[in-house]
């Protein structure tokens, strides 16, 4: 009787509830945004506070270009100014150019032949030092710093904490092979009378340290693009001498790198709402378009500056027409410029400089 009563109880027994279903974040594209908790340094709806502060990276870059082995070899010295409330005991630097060395993430993402690869060749950057400059009354010391490279990115260890207010300056030098098909954003052609360089992502660059993720070091695929820290550039190009260049920024020497009838032009062209050609197409190529006096080196240097800006390119070619087409839009200073290949071949859209004065260049990021 008992084990029938038993029996009898456990058939009234509730059956066991079912299993929730897992959970599924809300995907609907009305769902509540998340935003961040306000604070003096951004409001709740994301934008800067009273309190709110950037990075600074100013950089001096001297570049030397190697025809012979389609490479650059640069030393730069990046003053970077720590505007946080932070101290910083490390820093990163982005090195793109490493889309391109053997084994790179980017390149088992991207197969040979599709728009971000890099058309099979394998390069990347050669840091030969990072050094930070320590400045006393009484000497400069440069102490060589830790580093490690992790794909594109690059961690930098300092050998003195800095605090919040203060100001590291690193010297770095490097170089790398340039490769022809460069990941949709550079690379090398080659015409007829000799080679067209398009240089962006050519220096090594500090990556972003912003009040939402601290250290951006995301890697570089190929794909997209990455916000850079404000600063102001001066830079410095050799090249040879039949090469004309084209910079972000104004050009500081066109005396020493433009004839006397391309200053002139130059200078009609700063004046003017319309297309005014500083090297004709008919000229391109032409030894006369060359500054030239007797003993004269074989290399020219190009000297630029720009001003509070995110990031720097530049081309090269020894058979290179250029075209200042009028001054920039009223909120900006400078000209717009652009410059061509003797055969007409498009080349990146021409942006606006940053900076009054003989503009030579524009920026493709």
């Amino acid at each position: 009787m008992l084990a029938l009563a038993l029996a009898v109880a456990a058939l009234q027994q509730p059956a066991s509830p079912a299993p929730l279903p897992p959970q599924v974040g809300d995907t609907s594209p009305f769902r509540r945004l998340a935003l961040p908790t306000p604070s003096l340094v951004r409001e709740g709806s994301g934008r800067p506070g009273p309190r709110y502060w950037q990075q600074r990276a100013d950089y001096a870059i001297r570049a030397t270009l190697d025809t012979a082995s389609h490479s650059l070899r640069g030393d730069e010295t990046i003053r970077y100014g720590n505007n946080s409330p932070d101290t910083l005991r490390y820093v990163w630097l982005q090195l793109d150019q490493n889309l391109f060395a053997d084994g790179s993430r980017g390149a088992a993402l991207n197969p040979p032949g599709t728009r971000f690869a890099g058309g099979g060749f394998v390069g990347g950057y050669t840091i030969d030092y990072v050094k930070a400059v320590r400045r006393s009354a009484q000497a400069v010391r440069r102490a060589s710093l830790v580093t490690t490279v992790n794909g594109t990115v690059m961690r930098v260890d300092l050998d003195q904490a800095l605090p919040p207010g203060g100001v590291v300056s690193l010297e770095i030098a490097y170089s790398f092979q340039i490769p022809e098909h460069g990941g949709d954003r550079m690379g090398r052609e080659q015409f007829p009378g000799g080679w067209l360089y398009e240089l962006a992502q050519w220096y090594p660059r500090l990556a972003v340290y912003d009040d939402v993720r601290g250290w951006n070091t995301d890697q570089y695929l190929g794909q997209g693009e990455f916000y850079l820290e404000y600063g102001d550039f001066d830079v410095a190009l050799t090249v040879p001498a039949s090469f004309v260049v084209a910079a972000t920024g104004t050009l500081l020497n066109p005396a020493e790198v433009l004839t006397p009838t391309q200053r002139a032009r130059l200078a009609t062209a700063l004046k003017s709402d319309t297309t005014v050609p500083i090297i004709a197409k008919s000229e391109v190529g032409q030894s006369f378009t060359r500054p030239r006096s007797p003993g004269a080196s074989p290399t020219l240097t190009w000297r630029f500056s720009a001003k509070n800006v995110r990031d720097v390119c530049c081309s090269r070619s020894t058979r290179r027409r250029r075209t200042p087409t009028g001054p920039a839009p009223p909120s900006s200073r400078g000209t717009r410029s652009s410059t061509t290949p003797r055969s007409g071949s498009a080349i990146p859209i021409p942006r606006r400089s940053t900076s009054r004065g003989p503009s030579a260049g524009w920026s493709i990021r």
